[in-house]
């Protein structure tokens, strides 16, 4: 008989639990079944969670632990693929009462987020270092551009041209901070595109009276600074004077081309209303409780809805992992259904962390497949999807059609030794009339064997129940979870129903 997985309610709660300090690792947040409990430890060890189109995930697993999260008071991140995610979330907090934490972002509301401004100007040591900057920067480009990630590995000429790209972004995040106190995309096209060429503009009028560039530069040199800030300022205006000039023209236009193609989706149209003016909302409301979902659906608003989701998601990740615990330590989550849209090169690097910064990850999508084509296809695309999947503890499999999904998921449970018994019984061919006649056979053997099996054999998958009314609303899974043994198999692994309602 299944065990239903239902949100963690106080009366149920064994004293060998209670926490000792608010938002322990220890603190329950589901019962499997008797003795068997998730805790926030396990949440931020990550999830993934597996299963075809129709499986239930959403509403199964992913609903319960949704919940779960909530009842606790997590703060949140919703990266949104559909178009339904917005009213699920809103649901959710209506059932567990967390509507006043709710934010939905989108160019309906109230809500902005400058996402370079925020790390300019955020609290902390590293806040505003022009390196942390660029690499914003380029990861934002890249989630606008995903063919300039692979065209950076390419040949000497393909190498050149980046290395320059980031020199002239760098030292163009540099002026147009020192110029205006704030660093946007749209100032830095603005920046760049207003730059001298040849020697002859540095005598124009016309074109210092209406170049940003000299503007950003002049403003620059007013303020005051430490010897050491003089000596990289003039530096700064050696770049744009003469070591930019110095360039012909024609390698000018390719340098400037490799910044304005990555970032002109980000100066325009809804991409520049939400994420390139002023903050009002930023990732570490989350830390406050707030639950932020990124209501720009990727399968309604395409490519400019996938920008939206990583513009939310970056950001985030590096405000969690450098925040203190000691002074935050609220759990918070990171919701991604549909995750194979969503996926960054941070993730690798903020899944090793996030226990120690109580973030719990989840990742739900229909099979591994989806994982390997967007990482990079058979091999390299498995290879990098392993790592996160490694990372991944409490892993949730649904009814599924896909064969690799399944072999998968049997691989991740693991085999044991079966013993199997086995028998030979071989007649002489001019025996045959004595063996029919009762005599038995002339040569016999019997022995057993020792063989590795699945526990769970790939089938096993094909035939959970996927919920709706045909099956009463009742959703199965096989459930992982590494480095947790479960009373009532004795394994790592069980099998479980979730309700849909």
């Amino acid at each position: 008989m299944l065990k239903s997985l239902w949100p963690w309610s106080k009366s149920k709660r064994n004293a060998s639990y209670e926490p000792t300090e608010p938002w322990s690792l220890l603190t329950p947040l589901l019962t499997v079944s008797d003795g068997d409990q998730m805790t926030i430890g396990h949440a931020v060890e990550g999830t993934l969670i597996l299963g075809a189109t129709g499986s239930g995930k959403s509403s199964g697993s992913g609903r319960t632990l949704a919940l779960s999260y909530l009842n606790a008071g997590f703060g949140g991140l919703v990266l949104c693929a559909k178009p339904d995610e917005r009213q699920q979330w809103e649901e959710y907090c209506r059932q567990t009462g967390r509507l006043d934490d709710l934010v939905i972002f989108n160019p309906k509301e109230k809500w902005r987020f400058n996402p370079v401004d925020f790390e300019r100007n955020r609290a902390g040591d590293g806040a505003g270092l022009t390196e942390n900057l660029l690499n914003l920067i380029e990861t934002m480009e890249h989630a606008c551009n995903p063919d300039a990630r692979k065209k950076s590995g390419g040949g000497d000429n393909e190498k050149f041209f980046n290395d320059a790209k980031k020199q002239l972004t760098r030292n163009a995040i540099e002026a147009v901070g020192w110029g205006t106190g704030h660093v946007t995309i749209p100032a830095l096209y603005r920046f760049i595109t207003s730059m001298p060429k040849t020697k002859a503009y540095l005598n124009s009028e016309e074109w210092r009276e209406n170049s940003f560039c000299v503007e950003c530069l002049a403003e620059g040199q007013k303020k005051p600074k430490t010897p050491e800030q003089e000596e990289e300022y003039n530096d700064l205006k050696d770049y744009f004077f003469e070591e930019w000039i110095e360039f012909p023209d024609k390698t000018q236009k390719s340098i400037v081309a490799t910044f304005t193609t990555a970032a002109d989706p980000l100066r325009r149209g809804l991409l520049r209303t939400l994420f390139g003016g002023e903050t009002n909302i930023d990732p570490t409301a989350t830390e406050r409780g707030r639950i932020i979902v990124v209501d720009l659906p990727v399968l309604e608003y395409g490519d400019i809805g996938r920008f939206a989701q990583i513009l939310w998601k970056y950001p985030f990740q590096k405000a969690i992992a450098r925040r203190t615990i000691q002074n935050s330590p609220r759990p918070v989550f990171l919701w991604q259904d549909e995750a194979q849209l969503v996926l960054i090169e941070n993730d690798y690097a903020f899944q090793s962390v996030c226990r120690s910064f109580r973030a719990a990850t989840v990742m739900l999508s229909q099979n591994v497949n989806n994982f390997y084509a967007v990482l990079g296809g058979e091999e390299a695309g498995k290879a990098k999807a392993k790592s996160l999947f490694g990372n991944l503890k409490f892993k949730v499999f649904h009814s599924n059609g896909d064969s690799e999904t399944n072999t998968f998921g049997a691989e991740t449970i693991g085999r044991r030794p079966r013993f199997m018994v086995n028998a030979n019984l071989n007649y002489q061919a001019n025996d045959i009339f004595t063996s029919m006649a009762g005599g038995g056979p002339v040569n016999s053997s019997a022995g057993v064997s020792e063989q590795m099996q699945f526990e769970v054999e790939p089938s096993v998958f094909t035939a959970l129940r996927t919920g709706g009314p045909q099956n009463k609303f009742l959703v199965d899974a096989i459930v992982f979870f590494d480095g947790m043994t479960f009373k009532a198999t004795g394994r790592q692994w069980r099998p479980v129903t979730f309700r849909q309602k």
